[in-house]
């Protein structure tokens, strides 16, 4: 029997615009299926670390298998561990002073968080070193320094974790964050009691923390510094007249998470990958135990996606086998800062420079049929041309504006696109700003994403047909050659 997927690819070469008036090969009660599973209440929001995520993992696996994929992960395995620490501020003790004299400072305006259950400075010398560009930490020693960095940093600059990063490379014991006046400090301080999860893998200074800013001012102005003059883009670190003792309990509690994989094996013996990826994590039991509703369940974010993601495979599993391998991965703690992507990308399963080009996909439930079709990333990759072709022989408008690229960064593909792989979110969910910030001031991150909600899965269903035109095609040498 001619399956739906290849008479539509044949259709696709023959008469490009009639494809809008096809049936759909997936259809909105498949994906609606997986995410009925996927955000009940059985599954308790899909935190890592949790029962959630064992049903998480097991579901999507199991979809994987009855497909026809293989495993992906590494030794015959569908799962890659991606190891996990989260650190919860226990107490502190900082002791500041100039010329051998105390400093006051209110313990209220710190922040703190050890690497290990106990860490301890003694007489410190203390650096305010400003945004810490590259170009200012050259030839730097901050060996067992405290050092005193701007939060905020220019457009296109590294982010704050890189940059904390280079300062630990160059000795730092402590890496400060002197907040700015655009994040209000009872929510940097309500994020630090709440905890922090980071990779077991990274590389941090035994002790981190926050400040805020009128009292990083006030102590780096007692040390001789001036933290306005650090927004010279010449400004270099500069030790400060000062000495920190500090006394950091922390509690730490390491554990594992994983990203599952399957692979979907190309007809051809390239060497090469096209990747399709969602995160399947949500933020799990996010209430307390009066409320009336405790789970955050996601419906939307993201087990649309991977309900998606599941969908796309599927439909091309069941036609003609592409050249290229595809990849299908559900990455885990996208929501605690992409970290089962930054993971893949540090310790991916197939070489990166075998990955011709990424489909990240996320949030997308929320828009009906017929909206344009937008990029994530538009701009930043080699993509758009061959995105803005497919959804136009599909019959689909195309919005070329940049309006999406605000989320570009928040979002898995951006960890890929970092790494050098060429990766995009594509779809009718980022055409129309105004359905997806009403999405992000309502229900998001809130118990409201859940199955009580109405699900508008015409337009998702919709893309799942653009992306996979799209994955075909990117999987074709003969359509898609990456730039080297």
């Amino acid at each position: 029997m001619i399956s739906k997927v290849w008479l539509r690819a044949a259709l696709l070469l023959l008469f490009p615009a009639a494809l809008s008036a096809q049936p759909l090969a997936v259809s909105v009660e498949q994906m609606r299926r997986h995410i009925e599973v996927l955000a009940s209440d059985a599954f308790e929001g899909r935190e890592p670390g949790t029962e959630g995520e064992n049903k998480t993992l097991r579901y999507i696996a199991g979809q994987f298998q009855e497909i026809g994929l293989e495993p992906a992960a590494g030794d015959g395995d569908w799962y890659q561990p991606v190891p996990l620490v989260e650190r919860t501020p226990f107490g502190h003790l900082a002791l500041w002073a100039s010329k051998g004299a105390p400093v006051e400072f209110d313990r209220k305006d710190i922040v703190f968080l050890g690497t290990e259950a106990r860490e301890t400075t003694n007489d410190a010398p203390v650096w305010f070193v400003g945004q810490a560009l590259p170009e200012q930490l050259a030839g730097v020693n901050l060996d067992g320094a405290v050092a005193l960095i701007l939060y905020d940093a220019p457009e296109g600059a590294p982010g704050y974790s890189k940059r904390a990063e280079a300062l630990t490379k160059a000795g730092a014991a402590a890496v400060i964050a002197i907040m700015g006046d655009d994040i209000p400090w009872p929510a940097v301080t309500g994020s630090y009691k709440r905890g922090q999860t980071k990779l077991g893998t990274d590389s941090r200074a035994p002790i981190t923390g926050a400040m805020a800013l009128g009292a990083g001012e006030r102590l780096v102005r007692t040390g001789g510094g001036d933290v306005a003059s650090a927004r010279a883009i010449a400004f270099r670190p500069v030790p400060l007249d000062l000495t920190a003792s500090l006394d950091v309990s922390t509690q730490v509690r390491p554990y594992t998470s994983h990203n599952v994989i399957g692979r979907l094996s190309g007809s051809g013996e390239t060497g090469e990958s096209v990747l399709y990826l969602g995160h399947w994590d949500h933020l799990g039991i996010c209430r307390p135990e009066s409320a009336k509703d405790r789970i955050c369940n996601g419906a939307v974010d993201n087990a649309s996606g991977i309900a998606m993601l599941i969908e796309i495979a599927r439909a091309v599993a069941d036609g003609p086998r592409p050249v290229r391998d595809l990849l299908f991965m559900g990455t885990t703690a996208e929501e605690m800062g992409l970290l089962g992507a930054e993971y893949f990308g540090a310790h991916p399963t197939v070489p990166l420079e075998t990955l011709v080009a990424a489909i990240n996909i996320d949030t997308v439930a929320i828009a009906g049929a017929g909206e344009p079709v937008a990029i994530v990333g538009r701009g930043t990759t080699p993509l758009d041309p061959l995105v803005d072709a497919t959804a136009r022989a599909l019959g689909r408008a195309v919005d070329t504006d940049t309006e999406a690229n605000a989320f570009v960064q928040r979002q898995d593909g951006w960890v890929l696109t970092r790494a050098g792989v060429p990766t995009v979110m594509v779809g009718g969910s980022f055409a129309n700003m105004k359905i997806l910030e009403d999405f992000l001031r309502g229900p998001y991150h809130k118990p409201g994403d859940d199955l009580d909600r109405p699900l508008v899965l015409e337009g998702a269903a919709e893309d799942t047909e653009l992306l996979i035109a799209l994955g075909r095609k990117l999987a074709d040498p003969e359509e898609y050659q990456p730039r080297r």
